[in-house]
């Protein structure tokens, strides 16, 4: 009995905590991804290609895991494939292609700071499409307000505040007033529009379909057609080789198409139906983080009190809007639970 009791314990404490790991992994996965890229770029890789290699990689293993891991699935219908074209235009083709072909303009860190308005569009657009629920007299609804105003407040700080020298000198923003500056700035409004869409749409047809790896793969599979498709007019044959030397290119090829655009896919379609879109975005602040601490020890990037106060910033705004969504998940669930037992208390 005692056995039995504390496994459940376990199973629990990892059905609570799990969102958050996974969550957490993913977006330092990505900031270590886009410096890389950022790097590759520098070599004159070109980035639609190395989108379309990317994507292959992601489909295969969707695929593969799909077909092991889920037997039994629903009935595939015409609607449900045109849900997955769609997903693949909004998060392939839309969102990762353009912020992937951004890097060649502006800097992976300007860009990690850019994403951090993926939750407040996402939080905007579930309160207009009825997904979130929002009472600002209530602490739980004050919690998720302020929480993203911190976090958005954080990451421009980390941007466009220096501040005194602490170690050495600060990074640049990466964005200016160029033309190709505009250009890459563009992108990213698109990509991050796109994303912001894709999210609010996973949480509708996750509930209709709820394979989350099949949905994933069928979505990675159409991205990866239409980014071939736009590839293949856009640039000349030649840019389709990839420069392997050093074994750079191999190993950021290999991160982004089965962590970045792989298992990323399913682990935030996953996530957005255990907990919603809004749970899911309110990570995005830690790419920040994770990019000025990359950038800062890894890179040996320079530090001012600008970069630390806006880190802090994003701390703290992470962990009010996560906890007031904690708090509205837990009492959705007693909720729940009271809906169920009350004929037996009656």
């Amino acid at each position: 009995m005692r056995e039995a009791r504390l496994s459940y314990s376990w199973l629990w404490l990892w059905e609570e905590c799990s969102p958050y790991i996974f969550l957490s992994l993913n977006e330092l996965c990505l900031a270590i991804f886009m410096i890389m890229m950022e790097s590759l770029f520098s070599d004159g890789i070109n980035g639609l290609a190395f989108v379309v290699y990317e994507h292959v990689i992601s489909t295969v293993l969707l695929s593969l895991l799909a077909f092991f891991l889920e037997r039994r699935r629903p009935p595939l219908t015409f609607k449900i494939v045109s849900y997955a074209f769609l997903l693949g235009l909004l998060q392939v083709t839309l969102c990762q292609m353009l912020l992937t072909v951004a890097l060649q303009f502006i800097s992976s860190t300007y860009e990690s700071v850019a994403l951090n308005l993926v939750p407040s569009i996402v939080f905007l657009l579930a309160l207009l499409f009825g997904q979130e629920k929002l009472s600002f007299p209530t602490i739980n609804g004050q919690a998720k307000v302020w929480g993203l105003a911190f976090s958005a407040a954080g990451a421009v700080t980390i941007v466009l505040w220096k501040g005194p020298l602490i170690f050495k000198e600060a990074f640049s923003a990466g964005f200016h007033g160029t033309s190709n500056g505009i250009i890459g700035g563009i992108m990213i409004v698109v990509g991050i529009l796109a994303t912001s869409f894709w999210n609010i749409a996973v949480a509708h047809v996750v509930k209709i379909y709820p394979s989350e790896l099949s949905l994933t793969a069928m979505m990675s599979f159409f991205g990866t057609v239409q980014t071939a498709v736009i590839t293949a007019i856009a640039i000349a044959s030649s840019s389709w080789k990839l420069k392997w030397e050093g074994g750079l290119t191999m190993l950021t090829l290999l991160l982004g198409g089965v962590v970045v655009t792989g298992l990323s896919y399913y682990v935030m379609a996953w996530s957005i139906k255990k907990r919603g879109p809004v749970f899911t975005t309110a990570f995005k602040p830690l790419l920040v983080l994770f990019s000025f601490l990359l950038q800062t020890f890894a890179l040996g990037s320079f530090v001012h009190l600008g970069s630390v106060v806006g880190a802090v910033f994003v701390v703290i705004g992470q962990y009010l809007l996560l906890w007031g969504k904690a708090k509205d998940f837990e009492k959705t669930r007693l909720n729940a639970n009271g809906t169920i037992n009350s004929p037996l208390i009656q």
